[in-house]
Parts: structure tokens; C-alpha cells; sequence
């Protein structure tokens, strides 16, 4: 995967599906629980929980990808799970979930024929009990023979699971090596067996976890990417996806704006302005993961790779479980879709305008000085 092209999209068979994001909530976390290094004033990160409607009209089928975290986690989740959540200083708000945001738009419980877990993190597996038992449970692989997943809590005391998901409903356990398939050196499941679908096998985070790859239209993708990623810093910029000399739209302007800024004002607040080889500030993520918060780092590395090689293709939305840049890009359900992310109507398209966004993380006194000064000498 040294170039972007060796992205081999699946090819079209006439099927897509069309995709909805929600938004179930906010996480507001210590940036220093998660990345490294610490770049001053980037003290914490706001971490919204998404949760994606996926339809495929042409087979009838919706499922849901991801589903936020419950409503009553202070008091259903295992006591382990409150007191992480607690000792690490991290808030959690919740004010609709993803049942309630279906509720609102009047969309039957009883139509969603999956649910989809990208891992058994608890901000990731939301309430599954409120489902009907005609809703399965999709999970990665491994997660049923793993005491740290499967049972649920009050049956297994120290999960981020509670068992009340799995009662009475089919838990299907993902068999990547009954797939031929692989996208991106990862090995996938076409799930609605029409190129439309692709669940995609992405560990290191969890032993469990999973992406998903749905096709919006011919040659356009949405990657659903879980927690590959905690922060677009981890896989931006990169030689594939360079930082560019002139950012536009800002990052510290609307989403559409025509405004840009220099990207070199960023070199001094870059982690590699402080080495030997500052000038690869361009072409380096800002951001490492921490070794903690993946359970197995160096398979992280590998789904990490990846996840470089998707966000440098112009065909592919990458959209991190938690990624706040894209909080004003994006159009969240019911007021509308991601369909057309790629459409530009003379404008930026989602993936243009959001892909420097969160730069405004760094975006100290300092370099709002730097931005105002070189925006007046245009």
C-alpha cells in the first residue's frame, strides 16, 4: 500500500445503498487518554457518537451501523465500565439516542433487520434490548469465545457488554475466512452479497473490531471507520494526502467558504518542527495513537495503513466514529443524508471541505493571529 493507487474499489454491480448518519450523543475526552503527542491548547477532544442508517432498497433491507452509547449506562453498564468513564474525567450527554432520533422520524424498530457492532466498546453498542427480536446482532470475529465481549454484564462482571442484547435475538458472529474477499489488504464480507456493502475486518483496537465500506453511488464510497482512528490527525497529512500550501476553505471559516490559509502555519505547532526533519511536517500525521488504547498496537498499525490509503482516495469519505470535524459539513438524519456527499454544485464537497477541518483543534491565539495577518495581505 505505498500509493494511492493500489486502493482497488470493488466493482460496481448496479446496487447502493443509500446512508444516514445520527448523532447519539457527545463524549468530551482527555486528549492525552488517546493521542500523542500533546500539542499545547488541544487539552481535550469533543468525540460526538455517530450511528449510521444504512439502506438497500433494492434487496429491502436496513440495518444500523454502530449505535452510540445507551441513555441508562449509569445504571446498566457493568461498575468497571462507570468508574473508567468517571476516573478518566471524561462527560458524556446524551440527550437523544439512536431510538429516539428513529422514534422522532417515525421509522419502525421492527424495519431494522441488523445492527451492526463496529466493537463492544460501550459507546459503540448502544441498547439493543429496546430492538425488536427480529433485529439481529452482527459482531466481529471472535467476539462470542472472548471473555472480554461475550456474556454480557450482570453475567460476566467486567464487560463493556450487558447482556440484555443478546436475549432473544439471532448474535451473528462475522466468518472472514469464508470470504475471498479483500479491499484495501483487509478481508471483507460483501454483506448483501451486491457489491453495495462491505464489512470489512479492521483489528488492533479491539479483537473484534470492524469497518464498513457502503457504496453511495457507481464510484463513490462512504468508509464507516468505528475507532481505527480516534482523532484524523492520526492519518493526516500523509505523502499520499500532503498538506497543502494554500488550505482552502480555512479551517477557521465556514465549511463552503472560498477563504483560505497557509498551510505552513502549522509547521511550528507540528510535531516534526521539533526534530531533525522538519520540513516532512506536510506529509506526517499529526498525531500518534497511544499504545493503551488499542489492544493490540501493532495490528493497529496495519488497519491504521489502510485507513491512510482510503482517505487519500477522492472516491472515499472517511468518517471516523468520533470525528467532530465533521459536525457542520455533514447533513445528519432525519433532515437529510449522506448520499450525495460527492456532489459540488460549484462548491466544496464533503470531502474537500472537511479534510483540513480539524486543524481549527489547533488553533491557538497564535496561529489565529498568523491566519488574520495573511489573510490581510491578500
Amino acid at each position: 500500500m505505498s500509493d494511492e493507487s493500489s486502493l482497488q474499489l470493488p466493482p460496481f454491480n448496479g446496487s447502493t445503498v443509500r446512508v444516514s448518519i445520527l448523532y447519539a450523543g457527545l463524549l468530551v475526552i482527555p486528549t492525552a487518554l488517546m493521542l500523542q503527542p500533546q500539542i499545547p491548547g488541544h487539552d481535550t477532544v469533543d468525540a460526538p457518537m455517530y450511528s449510521f442508517l444504512v439502506e438497500n432498497d433494492k434487496v429491502g433491507k436496513k440495518l444500523m451501523y454502530d449505535l452510540g452509547m445507551r441513555k441508562d449506562w449509569r445504571e446498566k453498564l457493568a461498575p468497571s465500565i462507570r468508574k473508567l468513564f468517571q476516573h478518566t474525567d471524561a462527560s458524556v450527554d446524551i440527550p437523544s439516542d439512536v431510538v429516539d432520533i428513529l422514534n422522532s422520524a417515525s421509522v419502525p424498530l421492527s424495519s431494522i433487520n441488523s445492527i451492526v457492532w463496529s466493537h463492544r466498546h460501550a459507546d459503540h453498542t448502544g441498547d439493543p434490548s429496546l430492538f425488536p427480536p427480529t433485529t439481529s446482532l452482527i459482531v466481529g470475529p471472535g467476539f462470542k469465545s472472548n471473555s472480554k465481549s461475550y456474556p454480557g454484564y450482570p453475567d460476566n462482571p467486567d464487560v463493556h457488554t450487558v447482556q440484555d442484547a443478546f436475549e432473544g435475538r439471532d448474535l451473528i458472529e462475522l466468518d472472514f475466512d469464508a470470504s475471498p474477499l479483500k479491499v484495501c489488504g483487509l478481508r471483507a464480507i460483501d454483506w448483501f452479497e451486491d457489491g453495495s456493502f462491505y464489512i470489512i475486518e479492521a483489528l488492533g483496537h479491539t479483537s473484534d473490531h470492524i469497518m464498513a465500506l457502503a457504496r453511495t453511488s457507481e464510484d463513490r464510497f462512504l468508509l464507516l471507520a468505528g475507532d481505527a482512528a480516534h482523532h484524523v490527525g492520526e492519518f493526516r497529512p500523509t505523502p499520499l494526502l500532503p498538506l497543502p500550501e494554500s488550505i482552502r476553505p480555512s479551517p477557521f471559516e465556514a465549511p463552503r467558504s472560498v477563504i483560505a490559509c497557509p498551510g505552513s502555519i502549522f509547521e511550528q505547532i507540528h510535531p516534526c518542527s521539533h526534530s531533525h526533519d522538519s520540513g516532512s511536517f506536510r506529509t506526517t500525521p499529526f498525531y500518534e495513537p497511544r499504545p493503551a488504547i488499542n489492544s493490540d498496537p501493532a495490528t493497529a498499525r496495519v488497519t491504521l495503513e489502510a485507513l491512510k490509503v482510503f482517505d487519500a482516495s477522492p472516491n472515499v469519505l472517511v468518517i471516523l466514529a468520533h470525528d467532530p470535524s465533521l459536525r457542520d459539513i455533514l447533513e445528519f438524519y432525519p433532515e437529510g443524508d449522506l448520499t450525495g456527499w460527492e456532489r459540488q454544485d460549484g462548491q466544496p464537497n464533503s470531502k474537500e471541505a472537511g479534510t483540513w477541518r480539524f486543524l481549527r483543534d489547533f488553533g491557538t491565539k497564535d496561529i489565529q493571529e498568523l491566519v488574520k495577518a495573511q489573510q490581510k495581505t491578500e
